[in-house]
């Protein structure tokens, strides 16, 4: 079975094993791309096979592990995204919800404390496509506001929940904290990168890697491999590939952060004039705290150019820390966009057959 995180699960804060604690802070940057993934993880954390499988097996069925997988990057399959908001009046929020998450295009969808109350992010093929869908979900559910805010330039991607520490932390940023700047050394990535070109079976590869691995298997690319009528080896090397050149811009967990404590979370949205915004953003990614960092355009009526999403343990300790963000980049004005409800999670389906009304 691919993760999926069952409903079942129950909160789960403490009580992990420091096995599994282990496991989660080595998968979520990576999960090896081998034979016997899992023996390898035994090996660099002295434990069994067996162990580990059944740890990440244990993980999964408490809802901590959401999916073990490749994540794409869009640009390089040919695609396009980006990240909209829509002012919804909450008699009509149950039918716009349901009408988003209808969407293949639509893969995260959240209620968010603010005028701007729901917020999604639409990918399609086509740059087009996305004034189209925006406008007819405008016209379809007589919404006064609606934006397109796609990533202009993209500072941070780097999801990793330690079971243990609180978050990176309301006290400070990585460098004041003593710990690793390898957050301000990641690369800002522009747009424009050209897609790849892929033939039929890559395309079938990424259709079955784009669903998560099989955990009930200690050998889950040979089972990706089956399904996708290749040879194993040849499963491996390509993902390698992909990782090498930036199609693949992480393989490993995602994981149910509230379940290991993580319990609030928001969007920190600031105004800055254009020539302050690298600095500023090259400060944001330091903190353990944000996952996401991105530039994003001016809007009528929506004047923040800078996002980070931040994730702690309490509303408290979330506000501390957007608080010492601004203090540190000195923005005209800034906001904290709690997220109040997920209405959908899930990756991104690429070259699905269904997806000719994709862009419609």
């Amino acid at each position: 079975m691919a993760v999926n995180g069952g409903a079942k699960a129950a909160e789960r804060k403490d009580g992990m094993t420091e096995l599994q604690k282990n496991i989660l802070r080595i998968i979520q940057r990576r999960f090896p791309v081998a034979t016997r993934p899992y023996a390898e993880l035994a090996a660099e954390l002295a434990a069994s096979e067996t162990d580990v499988l059944e740890a990440v097996r244990r993980l999964a069925d408490d809802g901590i592990i959401r999916r073990i997988g490749a994540v794409f990057e869009a640009a390089r399959l040919g695609y396009v995204s980006t990240l909209a908001a829509a002012q919804v009046p909450a008699e009509r929020l149950e039918a716009f919800v349901a009408r988003l998450n209808a969407l293949p295009g639509v893969s995260h969808n959240y209620g968010r404390r603010h005028r701007l109350n729901v917020w999604f992010t639409l990918t399609v093929r086509h740059e087009e496509s996305i004034a189209r869908i925006l406008d007819d979900l405008q016209a379809g559910f007589d919404l006064e506001t609606i934006h397109s805010l796609p990533s202009i330039r993209r500072f941070k991607i780097r999801v990793e929940f330690d079971p243990d520490r609180s978050p990176p932390n309301a006290s400070g940023p990585v460098e004041d904290a003593g710990e690793s700047d390898r957050g301000l050394r990641e690369p800002a990535c522009r747009a424009g990168e050209p897609a790849a070109v892929f033939t039929d079976d890559q395309k079938e590869l990424v259709r079955r890697l784009q669903n998560g691995l099989d955990i009930t298997t200690n050998e889950p690319f040979a089972a990706v491999a089956a399904v996708a009528h290749m040879d194993p080896d040849q499963v491996l090397r390509q993902i390698n590939r992909w990782q090498a050149d930036g199609t693949i811009r992480r393989f490993g967990a995602s994981l149910r952060h509230e379940r290991i404590g993580y319990t609030a979370n928001g969007m920190a949205v600031f105004a800055l004039e254009p020539a302050r915004i690298e600095a500023a953003g090259r400060r944001l990614v330091g903190y353990r705290s944000v996952s996401h960092c991105y530039q994003r355009p001016l809007a009528a009526g929506w004047p923040y150019n800078l996002f980070a999403m931040t994730h702690c343990r309490s509303e408290e300790q979330l506000q501390q820390t957007v608080r010492e963000m601004a203090e540190r980049i000195r923005p005209r004005a800034y906001e904290v966009l709690v997220t109040q409800a997920e209405y959908k999670k899930t990756s991104v389906k690429y070259f699905e057959p269904e997806q000719g009304n994709h862009d419609g």
